[in-house]
């Protein structure tokens, strides 16, 4: 049997935890059961890395710089899905981002279905509406299945965990503290993901100020000010931070790296990965990418973050925005060795069973499978 055409779509084509999952998917999918395609606007670091992955990539307009913008490309966006989708066979539309997953479901018809991946939780009435029309959802979390007006029993909701990219698994890199200009024994805390007041990089830094141990150690800020385009409240954010690290004077012990593409590496060189995000987050990846590093990870207890952490035993929950209880975790593992082997360990140990990206891709084939069985051909 011939493979399978399967046209993924996404507005966005800059690098966040939505797009490192696809390209994550692209990697892993079956080549011998279904043959990707991706329909994204212009040109970013999505399609570039599709194409070296082997997808097809086709120009698609959608989105905008505003909400009106995104509203008004969605019926042009739904015919141009549906004549890519004519060109290269697809009888299945795989939505990855918001904007796509409304445009995918304008786009479809008895021979073409939608089937949305969504990566947030979101309370939006529209969107639970939308989604209510595609042929299946996936979340990866429970979190992001709440409060999408879909029943509990409804066989088109499916909660698939993130997978993680093998190099996460290997050993830790070198040389991040000689970068830094610092000495082998300086202790690191990290924090990785878009630079975005919703992260909680402010929280962090107040904490990093107010703990004990904040006094020696200095924090690694991995992350870019991607999206900024399109999301107002980034632009400028990082210079924000960085006026925040000098008024706390941490000025010279907060490194931003920006967007890295050797994570994996340095990942395994931090002491605690911090994820401290304000708004709920679905399964932020920075948190099952510590993990599988073998990092100590300190975690708001926010949206679905308690399925990957449990608290104590694989990782730390704080609640959100409470800089006196990050501060105090930050010192317990900063000052207790054994203590953060143990949570180190107990997390990679979680997330070599959990987080494999071919259970990850053999799972979301299954979820194509059962569209595709209901499209007639």
């Amino acid at each position: 049997m011939p493979a399978q055409p399967i046209l993924f779509c996404s507005h966005v084509v800059e690098w966040g935890g939505a797009e490192t999952v696809l390209a994550d998917l692209f990697a892993a999918i079956d080549r011998r059961r279904f043959t990707p395609h991706l329909a994204c606007p212009g040109s970013g670091p999505l399609p570039v890395r599709a194409v070296e992955l082997g997808v097809s990539v086709h120009n698609l307009a959608i989105g905008g710089q505003s909400p009106l913008g995104k509203a008004l490309s969605l019926p042009a966006a739904a015919r141009g899905l549906r004549g890519i989708a004519r060109r290269v066979g697809a009888r299945l539309l795989y939505a990855n981002s918001m904007i796509a997953g409304y445009a995918a479901v304008l786009a479809q018809r008895d021979d073409l279905r939608c089937l949305w991946h969504l990566h947030i939780v979101t309370d939006s009435r529209v969107a639970r509406l939308a989604l209510r029309h595609a042929a299946a959802v996936i979340t990866p979390s429970k979190a992001g299945a709440r409060g999408l007006d879909m029943e509990r029993t409804d066989e088109r909701l499916f909660v698939v965990q993130n997978g993680v990219a093998t190099r996460f698994f290997g050993g830790p890199g070198a040389g991040l503290r000689s970068t830094l200009g610092v000495d082998a024994a300086t202790q690191l805390v990290g924090i990785v993901g878009r630079i975005d007041p919703h992260k909680g990089h402010a929280v962090l830094l107040r904490a990093v100020a107010q703990a004990n141990r904040g006094t020696s150690c200095h924090v690694v800020v991995i992350g870019s000010e991607a999206f900024a385009d399109s999301m107002p409240r980034i632009g400028g954010y990082l210079a924000t931070l960085q006026q925040l690290a000098t008024q706390l004077d941490l000025g010279p012990r907060v490194h931003f790296l920006g967007h890295r593409d050797d994570l994996a590496g340095l990942l395994g060189q931090l002491d605690v990965v911090v994820v401290p995000s304000t708004s709920p987050e679905s399964a932020p990846r920075a948190i099952a990418e510590a993990q599988a590093a073998g990092c100590a990870v300190v975690a708001s207890d926010i949206g679905g973050v308690a399925e990957l952490v449990q608290d104590r035993v694989t990782g730390w929950l704080v609640p959100p925005g409470d800089i006196t209880a990050l501060a105090n975790a930050i010192d317990a593992l900063l000052g207790d060795r054994a203590l953060r082997t143990d949570l180190a360990e107990a997390a990679r140990a979680h997330a070599t069973v959990n987080y494999s990206l071919e259970v990850f891709a053999r799972a979301i084939e299954a979820v194509c499978d059962r569209v595709l069985a209901t499209v007639p051909r």
